[in-house]
């Protein structure tokens, strides 16, 4: 079933602090600085200072018509990443579509990881 929604943001931004410098130098010039613009919803920028971290990531995400998960190994180390990998898997099943999530791989990262 499609939900139908009116997003805020073309894509949600899923990134550690370490990808940080490239999201904001890199990232956002070349999609939102441009002539058709891409309207990203960044940590920095669009959480809402105050809100404890998940209820920012998981409203946020809502507001997101894709997501973007800037996949590293620390990505997949950190709790907010494991948060923002599972609510992005959630909210392919709950909108029924398959192009909901994006994954830029800024290295190479493990196929299984051990626990």
């Amino acid at each position: 079933m499609f939900v139908d929604h009116e997003y805020i943001y073309d894509a949600f931004v899923a990134y550690t602090s370490d990808e940080y410098e490239w999201v904001i130098r890199q990232l956002r010039p070349k999609l939102e600085l441009v002539e058709d613009a891409v309207r990203l919803c960044v940590h920095d920028r669009d959480f809402i200072p105050g809100k404890p971290i998940h209820e920012n990531i998981v409203d946020k995400m809502k507001k997101g018509c894709r997501i973007l998960l800037i996949m590293s190994p620390r990505f997949l180390k950190s709790p907010y990443g494991h948060l923002e990998i599972e609510y992005a898997g959630m909210k392919c099943l709950e909108e029924g579509r398959d192009d909901v999530i994006i994954c830029v791989l800024m290295e190479d990262v493990p196929v299984r990881q051990e626990r």
